[in-house]
Protein backbone atom coordinates (compact mmCIF):
# COMPACT_ATOMS: atom_id res chain seq x y z
CA UNK A 1 0.00 0.00 0.00
CA UNK A 2 1.29 3.28 -0.97
CA UNK A 3 -0.44 6.66 -1.59
CA UNK A 4 -0.03 10.45 -0.94
CA UNK A 5 -1.69 9.81 3.09
CA UNK A 6 0.84 6.88 3.83
CA UNK A 7 2.95 3.81 2.87
CA UNK A 8 2.48 0.49 4.59
CA UNK A 9 4.01 -2.92 4.11
CA UNK A 10 2.92 -6.71 5.31
CA UNK A 11 6.15 -8.70 6.20
CA UNK A 12 5.12 -12.66 6.06
CA UNK A 13 7.87 -13.73 7.98
CA UNK A 14 6.85 -12.00 11.09
CA UNK A 15 3.58 -11.26 10.23
CA UNK A 16 4.04 -7.78 10.98
CA UNK A 17 2.97 -4.54 9.18
CA UNK A 18 5.53 -1.19 9.19
CA UNK A 19 5.27 1.72 7.47
CA UNK A 20 4.77 5.42 7.80
CA UNK A 21 2.19 8.13 7.66
CA UNK A 22 2.56 10.66 5.62
CA UNK A 23 2.84 15.17 6.06
CA UNK A 24 -1.07 16.16 6.80
CA UNK A 25 -2.58 12.07 7.88
CA UNK A 26 -3.75 12.05 11.08
CA UNK A 27 -2.41 9.81 13.09
CA UNK A 28 -5.40 7.55 14.44
CA UNK A 29 -7.34 7.61 10.78
CA UNK A 30 -3.62 6.85 9.49
CA UNK A 31 -3.42 4.10 11.61
CA UNK A 32 -7.29 2.58 11.32
CA UNK A 33 -6.44 3.01 7.40
CA UNK A 34 -4.11 0.48 7.47
CA UNK A 35 -5.52 -1.77 9.46
CA UNK A 36 -8.56 -2.00 7.30
CA UNK A 37 -6.44 -2.39 4.45
CA UNK A 38 -4.85 -5.34 5.98
CA UNK A 39 -7.88 -7.08 7.71
CA UNK A 40 -6.51 -6.21 11.16
CA UNK A 41 -9.40 -6.76 13.98
CA UNK A 42 -6.93 -6.48 16.57
CA UNK A 43 -3.22 -5.61 17.13
CA UNK A 44 -0.52 -3.56 19.31
CA UNK A 45 1.48 -0.72 17.50
CA UNK A 46 4.48 1.32 17.79
CA UNK A 47 5.73 4.53 16.29
CA UNK A 48 7.69 7.30 16.45
CA UNK A 49 8.06 10.89 14.34
CA UNK A 50 6.95 14.31 14.00
CA UNK A 51 3.23 16.01 14.48
CA UNK A 52 2.46 19.87 13.76
CA UNK A 53 1.35 19.61 17.03
CA UNK A 54 -0.01 16.96 19.70
CA UNK A 55 -3.28 16.78 21.18
CA UNK A 56 -3.92 14.54 24.14
CA UNK A 57 -5.56 13.58 27.95
CA UNK A 58 -3.74 13.65 31.08
CA UNK A 59 -4.94 11.82 34.49
CA UNK A 60 -5.83 14.28 37.00
CA UNK A 61 -7.19 13.79 40.53
CA UNK A 62 -10.67 12.51 40.76
CA UNK A 63 -13.67 14.18 43.17
CA UNK A 64 -13.34 10.92 45.51
CA UNK A 65 -9.95 9.66 47.43
CA UNK A 66 -9.00 6.69 44.80
CA UNK A 67 -10.44 7.94 41.89
CA UNK A 68 -8.68 9.27 38.58
CA UNK A 69 -10.50 11.40 35.95
CA UNK A 70 -8.52 12.69 33.11
CA UNK A 71 -7.67 16.28 32.36
CA UNK A 72 -9.32 19.15 30.01
CA UNK A 73 -7.52 18.80 26.39
CA UNK A 74 -4.27 19.60 25.81
CA UNK A 75 -2.56 20.53 23.06
CA UNK A 76 0.76 21.84 22.46
CA UNK A 77 1.62 24.57 20.70
CA UNK A 78 4.42 24.15 18.52
CA UNK A 79 5.36 21.04 16.56
CA UNK A 80 6.21 17.60 18.64
CA UNK A 81 8.38 15.07 17.60
CA UNK A 82 6.88 11.30 19.37
CA UNK A 83 9.49 10.34 21.65
CA UNK A 84 7.63 7.14 22.47
CA UNK A 85 4.17 6.33 21.58
CA UNK A 86 2.42 2.69 21.99
CA UNK A 87 -1.29 1.85 21.18
CA UNK A 88 -3.86 -0.77 20.86
CA UNK A 89 -6.40 -1.72 18.02
CA UNK A 90 -9.41 -3.20 18.38
CA UNK A 91 -13.27 -2.53 17.87
CA UNK A 92 -16.39 -0.46 19.40
CA UNK A 93 -19.37 -1.52 20.29
CA UNK A 94 -20.46 -0.83 16.71
CA UNK A 95 -17.44 -3.27 15.27
CA UNK A 96 -16.08 -0.15 14.15
CA UNK A 97 -12.24 0.01 14.23
CA UNK A 98 -10.75 1.44 17.53
CA UNK A 99 -7.58 2.90 18.51
CA UNK A 100 -6.59 3.92 21.95
CA UNK A 101 -2.85 5.50 22.07
CA UNK A 102 -0.71 7.27 24.71
CA UNK A 103 2.84 8.87 23.59
CA UNK A 104 5.44 11.36 25.11
CA UNK A 105 6.60 14.20 22.63
CA UNK A 106 9.18 16.90 22.95
CA UNK A 107 8.01 20.28 21.37
CA UNK A 108 10.29 23.11 19.84
CA UNK A 109 11.33 24.15 23.42
CA UNK A 110 12.38 21.00 24.40
CA UNK A 111 9.56 20.55 26.85
CA UNK A 112 8.20 17.09 27.36
CA UNK A 113 4.38 16.10 27.71
CA UNK A 114 2.67 13.60 26.81
CA UNK A 115 -0.50 11.31 27.56
CA UNK A 116 -3.51 9.67 26.09
CA UNK A 117 -4.02 10.91 22.56
CA UNK A 118 -7.18 12.11 20.98
CA UNK A 119 -8.48 11.03 17.74
CA UNK A 120 -8.89 13.72 14.75
CA UNK A 121 -6.55 15.98 16.10
CA UNK A 122 -2.84 14.55 15.80
CA UNK A 123 -1.07 15.85 12.30
CA UNK A 124 1.69 14.60 10.76
CA UNK A 125 4.16 16.82 10.29
CA UNK A 126 6.93 15.69 8.09
CA UNK A 127 6.37 11.24 9.34
CA UNK A 128 5.29 9.16 11.54
CA UNK A 129 6.92 6.01 11.39
CA UNK A 130 4.66 2.37 12.60
CA UNK A 131 5.00 -0.90 13.37
CA UNK A 132 1.83 -3.18 14.01
CA UNK A 133 1.61 -6.62 15.50
CA UNK A 134 -1.67 -7.95 14.45
CA UNK A 135 -3.28 -10.33 17.27
CA UNK A 136 -5.14 -13.18 15.41
CA UNK A 137 -6.84 -15.32 17.98
CA UNK A 138 -7.90 -12.29 20.46
CA UNK A 139 -10.70 -9.87 19.98
CA UNK A 140 -10.42 -6.51 21.66
CA UNK A 141 -13.30 -4.61 22.60
CA UNK A 142 -13.89 -0.90 23.37
CA UNK A 143 -16.53 -0.35 25.79
CA UNK A 144 -17.51 1.74 29.04
CA UNK A 145 -15.87 0.73 32.13
CA UNK A 146 -18.22 0.38 35.02
CA UNK A 147 -16.42 2.21 37.57
CA UNK A 148 -14.14 4.88 35.63
CA UNK A 149 -17.42 5.36 32.83
CA UNK A 150 -14.45 5.52 30.55
CA UNK A 151 -13.40 3.63 27.57
CA UNK A 152 -11.35 1.17 28.32
CA UNK A 153 -10.41 -2.23 25.91
CA UNK A 154 -11.61 -6.01 27.24
CA UNK A 155 -9.59 -8.48 26.25
CA UNK A 156 -12.04 -11.66 24.85
CA UNK A 157 -10.30 -14.88 22.84
CA UNK A 158 -11.31 -15.34 19.65
CA UNK A 159 -13.50 -18.61 19.32
CA UNK A 160 -12.52 -20.83 16.52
Amino acid sequence: MDNQRLQAFYDKTTERIVGRLKKDTDLFTGIKEVCEYFGVRAGQFQCLGSLKYATFLQVAKGDKEGLIKYSPKVQTTSEVEIISGVGFIGVNEQDQLDVHFHGTVVDCDKKLNGGHFIEGENITAITVEFIILPLKDVILTRKNDEIFNVPVFTFNQKEA
